[in-house]
């Protein structure tokens, strides 16, 4: 006759279902991605960027992303650099903000910081295997146009993200400028 365990009496239960609770919500707290914390799979983003080719070389811009108040959103914002002075000239800024019905972030960018006639709107989401996706759509006030461009993120170690910036064209998913489908986030170094 094979043994039996013995019957678990209702403490023993309820204790090992506090402990199977808890487990679970360790785990889930230790990968960022809980129901209070929506902005979890994105938080690698958070800091200040020195964009630069993957293979090296010197920055072409500066990317910052910061959180709003109570990390109630993202701040975004992207300069690009003079390659003869090194000085900045703001190319866009604007916030990612957390669309709890469609699950993923809503992004609104003014890329005209003189007039605001040029705005990029879009999604921000996580892929599967941590791979951030910027899809978006550029609107040209002033001429009607409009163009689609993507952008991606993967963590490559706490202080690198390899990114691609690619726009549609009748032939598919090309680079926005030579270079731009393999480049590199290099965090900053404080000063």
């Amino acid at each position: 006759m094979p043994l039996q365990a013995p019957p678990l009496r209702p403490i023993h239960k309820l204790l090992f279902l506090s402990f199977l609770a808890a487990l679970l919500m360790v785990s889930a707290i230790a990968f960022g991605e809980t129901a209070n914390d929506p902005y979890g799979p994105y938080k690698f983003l958070i800091g200040e960027w020195d964009v630069v080719p993957e293979g090296g070389g010197p920055a072409a811009g500066i990317a910052r992303l910061k959180w709003g108040p109570n990390k109630s959103y993202i701040w975004y914002s992207m300069s690009l650099l003079d390659s003869a002075t090194g000085t900045e000239r703001p190319h866009f800024e604007g916030i990612l903000v957390w669309n709890g019905v469609q699950k993923n972030l809503d992004m609104l960018l003014s890329m005209d910081l003189e007039h605001g006639l040029i705005q990029e709107k879009g999604v921000v989401t996580a892929e599967p295997d941590g791979t951030v996706v910027r899809e978006i759509t550029a609107s040209y006030s002033q001429s009607g146009a409009t163009a689609r461009f993507r952008q991606t993120f993967k963590a490559a170690g706490p202080d690198r993200i390899l990114t691609r910036a690619l726009r549609e064209s009748p032939n598919g998913w090309i680079a926005t400028f030579p270079g731009s489908d393999r480049l590199a986030m290099s965090r900053r170094t404080k000063s």
